[in-house]
């Protein structure tokens, strides 16, 4: 894959030739691929939806070499928005009367506090997630920390309202960040002889 170790003077400017974003596809398809999992909820779809990324990618005007990762991404979580669209705006009733108390999470983390929640959130069980949450919590989820989506980016994207997406978002985070605990606990209740290894640590659009 194309890496800054490899950039030359001007690269910035330039497009990444179709080689470069057949690579990145290839390279990042664990990442790619559990990003549209958590907002689709199936393994098969999931796939689909990067495997479109990739062809729409291919297809268009490639992106500039710098953001062809940020590009994979961004085409891979819209692929699966659109394959998931009817369902998740069909979870915004029932955020209708919920509110968010929590300030900050409307705010765009700084970059260690972004790479923090990333982190958790790749590393978290999908399967749990996908349990725990619903399609519209899990959309806005991935939207705000694999993207950096705002708040408004969100309900844009997702066409729900803001009232929706500010609840839903409150949710999502306040599970994402339980989770680590309650895999403690549980690693805990059911091996309390082992221990578990800490995992390995990976703005606005």
């Amino acid at each position: 894959m194309f890496t800054s170790r490899d950039r030359k003077p001007g690269d910035a400017c330039v497009h990444a030739s179709a080689a470069e974003v057949v690579e990145c596809f290839r390279y990042e398809s664990s990442l790619l691929g559990k990003l549209a999992f958590l907002i689709t909820g199936d393994q098969a779809t999931a796939d689909e939806c990067v495997a479109k990324a990739r062809e729409i990618t291919l297809r268009g005007n490639t992106p500039f070499r710098d953001w062809l990762l940020e590009w994979a991404k961004v085409a891979t979580i819209t692929s699966a928005i659109s394959q998931r669209a009817e369902v998740i705006r069909s979870n915004e009733p029932a955020y209708k009367d919920q509110r968010c108390e929590h300030v900050e999470h409307s705010w765009q983390d700084d970059a260690e506090e972004r790479a923090t929640s990333l982190n958790l959130l790749l590393q978290a069980d999908s399967r749990k997630l996908i349990a725990a949450l619903d399609p519209l919590c899990r959309a806005i989820l991935v939207l705000r920390l694999a993207i950096r989506s705002s708040i408004q980016d969100c309900v844009l994207r997702l066409n729900v309202s803001r009232t929706a997406v500010l609840a839903a978002n409150c949710l999502a985070m306040t599970r994402l960040h339980d989770l680590p605990l309650k895999s403690l606990e549980e690693n805990h209740d059911a091996s309390p002889v082992r221990t578990a290894e800490a995992p390995t640590a990976q703005e606005e659009i």
